[in-house]
């Protein structure tokens, strides 16, 4: 098999494919960075930014473009069956329909940030990438993106459409108090003083 047939079987067309995550058959990495340059050459593939390639279809109007917003689920939300991070600010409104204004910024909370907080650019999106407050897991990223939530809107947020909404996330992904006592020291005090204030706490297991 040949690296190109790799790349294609391994992560398939249109997806990001990080450079520390190519691992073929025991050849270097200088080999593997040469092959690389040599496969972006004649058009089988395109390098996104520095260390991140991805292989094009083609289409009509030319070789595909890749979704920045893949490379930002990979790096900082997801890796694999592990999560990682998660969405905070107008971004997490916006994904769970407590806002329809599509963000300028999009903020995430992930375990891959070191700083406190930082801003990159990942093509033409803006990220602001801040470190997580606590490890995140996929068994507490809901907990702690609810916590977030409270920690961001004020109690007079909530009008009854965004309360059936917010009650329906936290039905679904069966967020107790227990859980919120469990990572609510993790958070600024204003994310409990939402939770009571705006009567939310209410919709929350016991």
């Amino acid at each position: 098999m040949v690296l190109y047939e790799y790349l294609v079987d391994s992560f398939g067309y249109n997806e990001p494919i990080m450079m520390n995550a190519i691992a073929y058959k025991n050849y270097s990495k200088p080999w593997i960075s040469k092959e690389l340059a040599d496969l972006c050459a004649c058009g089988k593939l395109i390098r996104f930014e520095k260390g991140v390639y991805y292989v094009p279809k083609m289409t009509a109007l030319g070789p595909s473009k890749l979704n920045p917003q893949k490379i930002i689920e990979k790096r900082y939300i997801s890796s694999g069956d592990e999560r990682i991070g998660y969405y905070s600010g107008a971004a997490f409104l916006n994904l769970i329909g407590l806002s329809t204004q599509v963000p300028n910024i999009v903020e995430i909370f992930t375990n891959n940030e070191a700083s406190k907080v930082r801003e990159i650019a990942v093509g033409q999106t803006r990220v602001l990438l801040r470190r997580a407050r606590t490890p995140i897991t996929k068994d507490n990223v809901a907990v702690q993106s609810f916590l977030e939530l409270m920690n961001t809107v004020s109690p007079s947020f909530f009008d009854d459409e965004r309360r059936r909404i917010t009650s329906e996330y936290i039905r679904q992904n069966g967020i107790s108090k227990k859980d919120i006592t469990k990572y609510a020291g993790a958070f600024p005090d204003k994310a409990i003083r939402t939770l009571v204030e705006s009567e939310m706490i209410y919709y929350v297991a016991q």
